[in-house]
Parts: C-alpha cells; sequence; structure tokens
C-alpha cells in the first residue's frame, strides 16, 4: 500500500510541476506576442505561433495522466479536487496560448504598417493579463486564495481599459475610413486580451476550490 501511495504522489507531483511548465509557457508566449506588437518583430511573432504546439502537446499529455490516474487509482477528497483541478486549468491555460498565437498572427496582419496612434492601452491590458497569471501560478503553488481573489479582483480593471480603448479605436475608425483595416486588427487584439483576463480569472477560481473545495461561481467558457 505505501508503494502504491509513493507511485501516486510522484504521478500527481509530476501532474503538478508540469501545469506549472504550461503555465510559464503561456505567459512567455504571451509576452512576447505583445513584444512583437509594440516592436513590429515579425520573427518574434513566428517564433510565438509555432511555440504554440509545444503548449499544447503538453496539455494533451497533462489531460492523459490525469485521467488515467483519476481512473486506476480512484483518489477521493484532496487528491481528486487536485486532480480535476489540473484538467480544468490545462483547459484555460492552453486558450490563453491559443489568444497569444491569434495576436502573433495579427502581428504578421500588421506588418511594418505605422500604428494608427500610440495604443498604450494594449502594452498596459497585457501587463495587467501577464500579472494576472503570474499570480494565479504563484496562489496554485502557495495556495493562496487571497492572491487568488485579488487575481479575480483584477479582472474588472481589465475589463475597463478594454472598453476604454476600443471606444478609442472606433473612433479613429469613424474619423478616417482608411484606418478601418487596421482599426479591426487592433480591436482583435484588444479582444484577445480581454479573453486573457477572463481566463486567468477562471484560473483564480480554481485556484480557490482547490483550497477551500467551494467554487465561487460558474466558470465562464470560451466565447
Amino acid at each position: 500500500m505505501d508503494e502504491i501511495r509513493s507511485t501516486f504522489d510522484r504521478d500527481l507531483a509530476n501532474i503538478q510541476k508540469d501545469l506549472l511548465l504550461m503555465g510559464h509557457l503561456v505567459t512567455e508566449a504571451l509576452l512576447n506576442a505583445i513584444r512583437a506588437f509594440d516592436t513590429k518583430d515579425e520573427e518574434l511573432a513566428a517564433k510565438v505561433i509555432f511555440g504554440d504546439a509545444a503548449i499544447d502537446e503538453l496539455q494533451i499529455s497533462i489531460e492523459d495522466r490525469t485521467v488515467e490516474l483519476i481512473a486506476l487509482q480512484q483518489p477521493i477528497a484532496k487528491d481528486l479536487r487536485i486532480l480535476s483541478t489540473a484538467l480544468k486549468m490545462t483547459t484555460d491555460l492552453e486558450r490563453i496560448g491559443d489568444h497569444a498565437k491569434k495576436i502573433a498572427k495579427i502581428v504578421h496582419r500588421i506588418g511594418q504598417d505605422p500604428l494608427l496612434t500610440p495604443l498604450a492601452e494594449i502594452p498596459k491590458i497585457a501587463g495587467l493579463t501577464v500579472k494576472m497569471i503570474q499570480n494565479v501560478l504563484k496562489a496554485y503553488v502557495n495556495l493562496d486564495v487571497q492572491l487568488a481573489m485579488e487575481v479575480i479582483a483584477t479582472d474588472d480593471q481589465v475589463d475597463d481599459i478594454c472598453d476604454a480603448c476600443k471606444h478609442d479605436i472606433l473612433c479613429y475608425m469613424v474619423k478616417d475610413t482608411n484606418n478601418i483595416p487596421q482599426g479591426t486588427a487592433l480591436n482583435k487584439i484588444v479582444q484577445r486580451l480581454e479573453r486573457v483576463g477572463d481566463h486567468a480569472t477562471n484560473l483564480a477560481e480554481w485556484v480557490v476550490y482547490l483550497v477551500t473545495g467551494n467554487r465561487l461561481k460558474k466558470m465562464e467558457d470560451e466565447k
């Protein structure tokens, strides 16, 4: 029995370790996507697009091992919460990676065209969402409910800035219809970052569930 438990604990620890690795890969992808946008670095954008496959593969690996561990060991109580939370969190992390990839694709679409206006809000939104992901990973490691709740609270700030940014972009498109193609692309970047904030919020809510066994609300699904 001790040997079985030891094997289970090792497998569980490896799943948690890989979940954190996935979180770091996703954070790096988002940082690079926004850096590529800021600097018009199409090579860096291509790196983000290419790197998404590794995130997807890691998600599949974590999910397969988690499902197998649940099926074979039939864990209960806290162990089951750890595994079920891992399944849910990998989904949100994978979707954040997808949003980073799609932002990188938009960078390619904009190319070297000058931006309509210095949009300081986009890097600001990105900075907030990256910080949300970093903090939720810390909360996961430390089982820190308070930090997870701070992440959830930050999402309102992200939404407010996104709304203001989308309004500014719309004004530029109305002012000159020649701005519509790039304005549409920039608006999509803002929408992607807004969704990243939503997924970071989901992650934080899963951390709260992991620690307390209580769900704050129905988790948002991808729209």
